[in-house]
């Protein structure tokens, strides 16, 4: 990715996607640069967290003013599941001084409505970014380990094709800094969420490594590769290999870049990764 600086704000852009401004604007923001308290300073984009209102309405402001054609800003909170939302014009208040937060919820977005910028505000999970150049139309999914197991990309692909007659060769796709194998320990009971479904069973991308304790006890770890699930099932489902890229961030092993819920107990910030329609 491309790291840019905006006065305090770091934030990052991907090649493939810079490539076509003529199309979309898009950026991944670091932690840094917006106004919030801790535990959640300073760029904090979580509608969730119970950060102050007037802290996170300036952070919106300041992302949408970094970002190239400053678009309205538009998000939710995730239901941690497998659900899509089309996002048409009349769900949006284009006068929002600061940025559109929709009540219901959902897991991705698709759109074709130009000036807006959809967000997920993170401090882990993979965000999955779609872009159709033929039918100017985009989708934006927030996939966890449950979204990856309820394979949210599938999912989002599929309303894209009924809505836009998206084809997946047709697709570029980016995943946005998740956390990685380094950091994500899970259970057996994760593993055997995916053995579920053939689809997924396929794609999971799980690891065994060798940790040692601070007692000096080695033990295995079961880890789990959020972007390398998500870039299996984009490949699956018939996206070039090559318009597919992956960030090497990990939000784990860089919390001096970005907010990592697992590696900071639970108690930090989310940083927003925003794609539009210019």
């Amino acid at each position: 990715m491309i790291q840019h600086q905006n006065e305090q704000i770091t934030w990052f852009q991907f090649e493939s996607l810079r490539m076509r401004s003529d199309l979309v604007t898009h950026g991944v923001f670091g932690r840094y640069g917006g106004v919030s308290s801790a535990p959640y300073h300073t760029l904090n984009a979580g509608p969730t967290t119970q950060d102050d209102p007037a802290a996170r309405a300036e952070n919106y402001r300041r992302i949408r003013a970094t970002l190239p054609g400053q678009p309205v800003l538009v998000g939710t909170r995730p239901l941690q599941g497998s659900s899509v939302r089309e996002v048409t014009a009349q769900d949006i208040d284009w006068r929002a001084p600061a940025a559109n937060i929709l009540p219901e919820g959902c897991d991705a977005f698709i759109t074709q409505v130009r000036g807006i910028g959809l967000f997920w505000a993170v401090a882990d999970c993979a965000v999955v970014m779609l872009v159709d150049p033929v039918h100017r139309a985009i989708g934006l999914t927030h996939a966890g380990w449950r979204g990856t197991q309820g394979a949210i990309v599938r999912n989002t692909l599929e309303m894209m094709r009924e809505r836009y007659a998206t084809k997946p060769s047709d697709l570029l796709a980016a995943i946005a800094p998740s956390i990685g194998p380094c950091c994500y320990e899970v259970d057996a009971p994760v593993r055997q969420a995916f053995e579920a479904n053939a689809f997924v069973r396929k794609t999971a991308r799980f690891l065994t490594v060798n940790v040692q304790e601070e007692s000096g006890i080695e033990r295995e770890s079961l880890r789990l590769d959020l972007a390398a699930s998500n870039h299996a099932q984009l490949v699956e489902l018939g996206i070039p290999d090559q318009h597919i890229t992956v960030s090497d961030l990990c939000p784990g092993s860089r919390t001096d870049l970005f907010f990592s819920h697992r590696m900071e107990g639970g108690h930090t910030g989310r940083f927003a990764v925003v794609l539009g329609l210019v």
